[in-house]
């Protein structure tokens, strides 16, 4: 198998795995669907330092954490298992621990890749790819559970991991933090036309980001994420925006992510108004007090955050018990997905600090 060109519709990986996709898919954001079309083909396509065998076998190793055994065997068709290389067991073992353990990333991981003759944009790659594996994981999960019969019952109860302080776990904040990067970012002066473009395609402050100058050592890639991230996150219609910030935000606390959960903490307070609600989930967790709604979301979310994910048709009947229409499910669950991408660039690449 092989992925379209961008002359034609792009491919739509997610309808061919999920074999299949609620009807709200064929109408959710083609935007958004482009760029994942997009990001598929600059993650395993694009000129990169880390060969197609091995971009293919860490996917396929991904794919397998996360419960996703035909993504996997999509990735293991793709790549070519006989010319995998000798510093495959570094790059396995990062992804593994960032697929089940990002809350422990460190500025020691990142030491043993450039120990295995990563370069900066070869560790960017190799984050970006795992992160994005797992995006596409949970979007499967959301459209298979969507997709699925109608189920009355309520979902079971949802055990959640116990979670060890990560290197950088001072807390949840609404605090604005720093974020700093932990491989060499781009010097600005030296930064190409099309890097210059990336730059201020994706973000206004992106010019004097640590993390916008490490990410835009994969330019297309960066790219490619940045359109589908502004599409998922700021897309008018559907899904409710301060309920896509909610949703991420409880992610971000699931995962051990204090800079995205501060980001998007004080996006949803912004958008909703609801500062002593937002307040209580950051100190209190899952837990916390909460409408209904909020309620099932968090539920959905978390059980969708998991690796492998939990999600179940009983959540998203919960969700639809609360009025949500499959296109608001829809986009809500995909805030979700892309901040199992965004946490874990977050976290492999570099670390939160207060000003």
């Amino acid at each position: 198998m092989t992925l379209q060109g961008a002359a034609t519709a792009p491919h739509d990986i997610l309808a061919e795995l999920s074999r299949r996709a609620p009807a709200a898919w064929a109408d959710w954001r083609p935007e958004g669907k482009a760029a994942i079309a997009g990001s598929e083909r600059a993650i395993f396509e694009g000129p990169s330092g880390l060969t197609r065998a091995e971009r293919h076998a860490v996917a396929a190793i991904c794919a397998e954490l996360c419960g996703e055994s035909e993504l996997a065997g999509y990735h293991r068709a793709l790549g070519e298992e006989d010319k995998a290389t000798h510093r495959l067991p570094a790059l396995a073992a990062h992804a593994e621990m960032l697929s089940l353990r990002p809350h422990k990333a460190s500025r020691a991981w990142i030491q043993e890749l450039e120990r295995a003759h990563l370069a900066p944009r070869d560790i960017v790659m190799l984050s970006q790819l795992v992160a994005y594996v797992h995006f596409v994981a949970r979007m499967l999960a959301a459209l298979r559970a969507m997709a699925a019969p109608a189920v009355a019952d309520a979902p079971p109860a949802l055990v959640l991991p116990a979670r060890e302080a990560g290197t950088a776990d001072f807390g949840f904040t609404m605090e604005k933090l720093e974020w700093d990067a932990w491989a060499p970012v781009l010097d600005l002066a030296q930064a190409g036309p099309d890097e210059i473009a990336v730059l201020e395609e994706s973000h206004p402050q992106a010019r004097t980001s640590d993390y916008y100058l490490l990410l835009v050592q994969e330019p297309e890639v960066l790219r490619q994420r940045s359109r589908l991230f502004n599409t998922i996150m700021y897309g008018p219609r559907g899904g409710s925006r301060a309920e896509r910030e909610w949703a991420s935000t409880v992610e971000s606390l699931l995962n051990g992510c204090p800079y995205c959960a501060s980001v998007h903490a004080q996006r949803y307070v912004q958008l909703a108004k609801d500062e002593v609600g937002m307040r209580r989930l950051l100190m209190e967790g899952a837990r916390a007090e909460m409408p209904p709604r909020l309620r099932a979301i968090t539920d959905a979310s978390l059980r969708l955050s998991l690796t492998p994910p939990a999600l179940t048709p009983a959540a998203i009947g919960a969700l639809r018990g609360q009025g949500m229409a499959d296109e608001e499910i829809l986009d809500v669950l995909a805030a979700v997905a892309m901040f199992a991408w965004a946490n874990r660039l977050m976290q492999t690449l570099g670390e939160p600090r207060r000003p």
